[in-house]
């Protein structure tokens, strides 16, 4: 499956009602799947969810029924995050290359903490609640109607987005809010959808800026994982764990953290460096000679 418009050899409409079919079908194939533990379609049906959204986004402007739909998948991933919060605090305490004991007493200690997803059962249902919703938008998504064609369909949308991800930027480097850094992260990983979404344009070009882009999501993805495992440490009973151990756990997270930071902040002085209308115009220069 190619998450990509394909500028020439079909209209925009047509094109966002074929990524989206794929990407539901992806959502039911994932959920049908029963080689995949609850764990892991959670985590692969939000990604689909995260791509449908920054689709939705980047013709928003031109889609009228872009706020019904986005709020859909927003709310529907929404519901998933518990169930993918314990995957990710555990990924991100293995990324801290700590003593192997450590490890193992963290991962001993955490789990009462991460009851919240309500374990497997508790996914289970979430994801049979969320394939619901899934299906119902898949239906809908066939009716999907865009209102421009062309660049004149992607421009504002693409222009609003990219405008977005420089203020963000600005706001949590200004700030240092916990806040304002999610917000950053929000609107990064929905400019590297929307670049993957607009590589057929200009490949070379658009496949430097996607990997930057994807640089950055990633980048800022692993500081909310440190945030979530430190959260998870400090909901801890005191008894639960050795106090030092926490300690030692808790500083390297917050170093992880800021190692993060300061590779976004580089990475993003790089992808945001051009403003909103001189990027909205050059990438409309590369949509012209596509569709030539």
């Amino acid at each position: 499956m190619a998450y990509r418009l394909k500028p020439g050899k079909e209209t925009v409409e047509s094109g966002i009602q074929r990524l989206a079919g794929e990407e539901f079908s992806q959502i039911v194939g994932i959920l049908a799947n029963p080689d995949l533990t609850a764990a892991r379609q959670v985590h692969e049906v939000r990604k689909c969810a995260k791509r449908l959204r920054s689709m939705i986004r980047l013709v928003a402007p031109v889609f009228a029924g872009s706020e019904a739909e986005n709020a859909v998948l927003r709310d529907a991933a929404r519901s998933l995050s518990s169930a993918r919060d314990t995957g990710a605090i555990l990924d991100s305490l293995g990324r801290l290359k700590l003593p192997a004991d450590t490890v193992a007493a963290v991962e001993t200690a955490l789990p009462g903490a991460l009851a919240s997803s309500g374990g497997a059962n508790g996914s289970a249902k979430l994801l049979k609640s969320f394939g619901r919703e899934m299906r119902a938008a898949a239906k809908r998504a066939t009716h999907w109607a865009i209102d421009e064609e062309g660049f004149d369909a992607i421009r504002p949308g693409l222009k609003r987005s990219y405008k977005q991800l420089r203020s963000d930027f600005t706001e949590a480097i200004k700030s240092g809010e916990e806040d304002a850094t999610h917000n950053w992260r929000k609107s990064a990983k929905s400019h590297w959808h929307q670049t993957l979404l607009l590589r057929q344009i200009c490949p070379d070009a658009m496949e430097a800026h996607a990997r930057m882009a994807s640089r950055l999501s990633e980048s800022l993805g692993n500081w909310r994982d440190s945030g979530l495992l430190i959260a998870a440490l400090d909901m801890l009973p005191p008894d639960q764990l050795d106090r030092d151990i926490t300690k030692t756990v808790r500083r390297a997270a917050l170093r992880d953290q800021k190692r993060l930071l300061k590779k976004a902040q580089r990475i993003s002085s790089l992808l945001t460096a051009e403003k909103p209308q001189a990027l909205t115009t050059r990438w409309a220069a590369y949509w012209a000679a596509s569709d030539a």
